[in-house]
């Protein structure tokens, strides 16, 4: 079938398998602060001087352009996602068919890919930075990679700048893309290296790394232009350090099991049986492609562990790397698990993929169904409330809600979290007395939102802003009370 035809293929199956988690307001608040940043950003606003964040300044743009596109539609910005999802599955597909020449070990990983990030909430249900910056990574290493896997000689020189490029612009949505980038170096240097073919080694790499740093160097120029270099080092190098989450060895261990041998055992158990067969049989193909994700299954999982926090998306960045491996399963050659073989599998397989996919996107629109929505719940409440000009304050959480109402966010701190849990007000050096003096000065915001309970609510900021406004004016959902002033 042509590439082409597998891309609509990939597409549909990642939007059938997706579509139900599509109309909630918030899977997850990380999207709903890239949603409201963005927002902001196209009000006028600047990354890291008017609004501020944790990550780089790449996925806002993104969603600026996204919000652009769909018009800010929520069920708009999850398709924008789940065609993310099977564009990295079509990137999958091209290097399985690359390196090994055949289009099963392709359609094989687009497939494990496609299915194994729509099924959890938090490992890729929920739209994230990962399943984009994948898209980039994913195509580096289709360029730079694959084709060099199943030849002793050498494709077109112009894919290491370009692979170079995609790796830098994923930089600039999430610094974790340094693992790929590192694999993909290391691999530059075996390749040529072993070859003695040195030259070659110091021309690639050049042109690996000069393409790399562009979209950094853009962003530095970005910020020096707007006179802010203070600030975006600050942010990317000050506060990234200054979190003193000391996870102990085995919780490590733990969570990287959660997710490799149990989430996705099945995938694992097929790479398991191609790997020991490849080492049987010394299969050059099979040798290097094995060796190769090994080594990007290992940066990735360094990247992953150094920060010591335990986020269910940050291990969506592994799923290219098992979905690869297990697709060698179905390369030439392969015989393991010879009962899962038998013609009446492979000729019901694609019958099984549409189901699964299919069943997915259900399973996910009753879930989500029967979840509250209190951010719809606070849009409708505020919509006839809000006089022109007026904006409220969210406290801790909502903050989809100034999308969804189109308000300004009277905070540069968007996502609540960096206010209110001490570890981020440390980090950010957030004056809270100050902070609290800026919302409370600012007359546009007409009232204030707070849960009925509350515990993360209780430090300066939040006693404070409570102390600031008048008595409950109503509730929302029976568990959000209104404060007006």
């Amino acid at each position: 079938m042509h590439p082409f035809k597998w891309l609509l293929t990939f597409l549909l199956l990642a939007v059938a398998a997706r579509w139900g988690s599509f109309f909630i307001s918030v899977i997850n608040h990380d999207e709903s602060t890239y949603i409201t940043i963005a927002h902001e950003l196209l009000r006028g606003e600047t990354y890291l001087r008017d609004v501020i964040d944790t990550k780089p300044i790449g996925i806002f743009w993104l969603y600026a352009a996204f919000i652009k596109l769909t018009g800010g539609s929520i069920p708009l910005l999850r398709l924008v996602a789940s065609l993310a999802v099977g564009l990295g599955g079509w990137g999958l597909y091209l290097t399985g068919r690359r390196a090994f020449g055949v289009e099963r070990v392709g359609v094989a990983a687009a497939v494990i890919y496609i299915i194994s990030t729509s099924v959890f909430r938090f490992y890729g249900v929920s739209p994230n930075t990962e399943i984009y910056f994948n898209v980039l990574t994913i195509a580096a290493v289709a360029l730079a990679v694959a084709p060099r896997l199943r030849t002793d000689g050498d494709d077109p020189f112009w894919h290491w700048p370009v692979a170079g490029l995609l790796l830098g612009l994923a930089m600039i949505i999430k610094p974790f893309a340094a693992a790929e980038s590192l694999a993909i170096g290391l691999y530059l240097l075996w390749f040529y290296g072993w070859r003695g073919q040195y030259g070659r080694a110091v021309g690639a790499g050049l042109a690996l790394t000069g393409a790399f740093a562009l979209p950094l160097l853009g962003v530095y120029l970005y910020y020096h232009q707007l006179d802010l270099t203070e600030a975006l080092f600050f942010y990317t190098f000050t506060v990234a350090g200054a979190y003193p989450i000391e996870l102990p060895w085995y919780l490590r261990l733990k969570y990287m099991a959660d997710y490799v041998l149990l989430r996705c055992l099945p995938f694992v158990l097929l790479w398991a049986g191609a790997q020991v067969q490849s080492w049987r049989e010394r299969s050059k193909v099979r040798d290097r492609w094995l060796a190769y994700f090994a080594l990007q299954f290992v940066t990735v999982t360094i990247v992953v562990l150094l920060t010591g926090k335990r986020f269910g998306h940050y291990q969506i960045q592994l799923a290219p790397v098992i979905a690869l491996l297990a697709a060698t399963w179905w390369a030439p050659g392969v015989t393991a698990y010879a009962f899962l073989r038998t013609p009446r599998l492979r000729r019901l397989a694609p019958y099984l993929v549409a189901v699964i996919g299919l069943a997915l996107g259900f399973v996910h629109y009753d879930y989500y169904r029967g979840k509250p929505d209190r951010e719809r719940l606070l849009t409708d409440y505020f919509q006839d409330k809000l006089q022109p000009g007026e904006t409220v304050f969210f406290v801790n959480g909502y903050q989809i809600v100034y999308h969804l109402l189109d308000r300004p966010v009277p905070t540069p701190y968007v996502h609540s979290s960096l206010l209110f849990l001490d570890h981020h007000v440390r980090a950010f050096q957030i004056d809270e007395a100050a902070e609290a003096e800026r919302i409370l000065g600012d007359e546009s915001v007409r009232y204030l939102v707070v849960r009925t309970e509350d515990p993360e609510v209780e430090g300066e900021l939040g006693r404070r802003l409570l102390a600031g406004f008048g008595g409950v004016v109503d509730t929302v959902g029976g568990e959000l009370l209104v404060l007006g002033r």
